[in-house]
This record gives structure tokens, C-alpha cells and sequence, in this order.
């Protein structure tokens, strides 16, 4: 009972997706303060699935995917919908800021591409392999996103926190020490990583009306307009996540031997698991029905 009222708790400040817009003088820039540690400059972006030279088509080939992903999902009012939705608002505003002439958030533009790029391929490799009958490639955090969405009876805040929380905290310092932290000359690429608190902030409050109008009337519970205080709450927790991936890529990066790295792995792994039990251990018993009513009105236009 503790748990499920610590879940609880959790939701009720931060019972979205990782994102905002009503709001956008809440993103409260700490990250950008903190200053990263050195990391080697050996490591350099390279191509990877689903984008061999990076260029706005790797960013458009990812929209298609998530859409093609997404569709089917939200027709059948699958829980799963809930994720790929918020990846496609957040995708198309890092897209916009990478089309300008000169990007305000992603100013190391074609490294950030291959970024984009490679942290997606993580999350549709995680949702084939389970999906495929391969559980165990599948990281454990994904794994319990996975079978809490087929389970059905979790606020839908519980969905993609759950989602941001393994997709944040356990792919993303993996991608980060595969593709580099640092140009070629030395200077860090983190202000591109801090740029999508940015895009969060805009887009979190748009995600939001979405998910109480289409999947779960209760996110109208908890949307306290117009006061920013849960786009707020949520943002913060989030940008937590992102610090410590990047802060967790450092120490992938800075590991002398293979033992260290497997340590640090086994610590990004560990962390991400803890989170995925803690965020999954206050399920609402009988609430598929309400939130799969819901969905079948909004398709029906009632």
C-alpha cells in the first residue's frame, strides 16, 4: 500500500508524458549550469540503422515510423499508443529547430541527427524483440513497460512514465558513448543534449490535453490550468533522468577497462529497473475498462 501511495504521489505532480506548451517560461535551465566532465574526443558520430549520412530525411525517415507505428495503435485504443504519439510531438519540433538556418537548441546539427536517429532505434528494437518472442533481448525496463500497457489497468501517466523513464535512463548514455560527447576539437556537444528539455517544455502541455482527450479522462484530474505546476513537476523529474544519462555516458566513455564498463552498465541497468518497479507498483485494478471507454467515445466522436 505504501508503494502504490508513493506512485501515487508521483502522478499527481508528474502524471504525464516528457514534455509543454502553455507554459514555456517554466523550463528551469539547472542542466545547463552544470558543467560536463572531459570526456576523450576519439569517438566521433558515425552512421547508424536507419541513417547512413545524417541529413533532415534520417529525422523524417523517424516521423514515418513513429506514425506508422502510432495509427494502427490509437485506432485499436491499444495502450501502447500513448508513447509513439509523444515521440512524434517531440520529434517534430526537434525537426523544425534542425531545419532552421542556424538551430537555436541543436547547434551540432549532424551529430545530433545520428543521436536522434540511433536513441529511436533502441525503442523500436526493444518493442520488436518483445513483441517477436526475443525477451531476452529485451531490457528489463522495457520489458515492464511492455506488459504494463498490455495489462491495462494503469493510469495512463503510469504508460509513459514508464516509457521516458527506460527510454531516458537506459538507452540514452549508451547512444551518447557510441556517438561522442565532444567534437573533434574538444568542445562539448551537451548544449544540443540540454536543448531538448527545451523542446519538452514546449510540447509537455499539448501532450497533455492529447492523452485526457483521447486515452484517459483522468489527466483532466490532474492538468491544473492554468497554473504550470504539474507540466512543471513532471519536467523536473524528467530533466533529472536526462542529467543522469548524461552524466552515466561520461562514465561509460571514462571507464578504463572492460570491467569498468560492465560496471557502469550494470549500475545504468539497475537504476532503470528500480524505476520501472517502483513506477509499475500502483496499478489501478478495473481501470482498462474506463480508459478504454473513453478512447472508443473520442474514435466515435462522442
Amino acid at each position: 500500500m505504501k508503494r502504490a501511495a508513493a506512485v501515487a504521489v508521483v502522478l499527481a505532480v508528474a502524471a504525464a508524458a516528457p514534455a509543454a506548451a502553455d507554459h514555456h517560461d517554466a523550463n528551469l535551465q539547472w542542466p545547463a549550469a552544470l558543467p560536463p566532465m572531459e570526456v576523450s574526443a576519439a569517438v566521433q558520430p558515425r552512421p547508424v540503422d536507419n541513417c547512413r549520412k545524417a541529413t533532415l530525411r534520417c529525422v523524417d525517415g523517424l516521423l514515418r515510423r513513429l506514425r506508422a507505428q502510432w495509427k494502427p495503435l490509437d485506432r485499436a485504443c491499444d495502450h501502447r499508443a500513448l508513447w509513439p504519439f509523444a515521440y512524434i510531438q517531440i520529434t517534430k519540433l526537434i525537426r523544425a529547430d534542425l531545419a532552421r538556418e542556424v538551430p537555436r537548441w541543436f547547434p551540432h546539427r549532424k551529430w545530433f541527427i545520428y543521436v536522434v536517429t540511433d536513441f529511436s532505434n533502441r525503442y523500436f528494437r526493444a518493442y520488436a524483440n518483445h513483441y517477436g518472442g526475443r525477451a531476452e533481448r529485451v531490457p528489463y525496463s522495457w520489458a515492464v513497460t511492455f506488459r504494463s500497457a498490455d495489462a491495462g489497468d494503469y493510469h495512463a501517466g503510469q504508460d509513459i512514465l514508464l516509457a521516458s523513464s527506460a527510454h531516458t535512463q537506459y538507452d540514452l548514455p549508451h547512444v551518447y558513448a557510441k556517438l561522442g560527447m565532444r567534437t573533434p576539437s574538444g568542445a562539448t556537444r551537451k548544449p544540443n543534449h540540454d536543448g531538448v528539455n527545451e523542446v519538452n517544455t514546449r510540447v509537455f502541455d499539448f501532450i497533455e490535453d492529447e492523452y485526457a482527450r483521447r486515452y484517459d479522462p483522468t489527466f483532466e484530474w490532474v492538468d491544473m490550468k492554468p497554473s504550470p505546476l504539474d507540466e512543471m513537476g513532471s519536467q523536473e523529474m524528467v530533466k533529472g533522468w536526462r542529467e543522469g544519462a548524461w552524466r552515466n555516458a561520461e562514465r561509460l566513455m571514462n571507464a578504463r577497462t572492460a570491467e569498468e564498463r560492465a560496471e557502469v552498465e550494470r549500475s545504468i541497468a539497475l537504476n532503470a529497473n528500480a524505476w520501472a518497479d517502483f513506477i509499475a507498483s500502483g496499478g489501478l485494478p478495473g481501470h482498462r475498462a474506463t480508459r478504454d471507454a473513453h478512447c472508443r467515445a473520442f474514435h466515435a466522436g462522442g
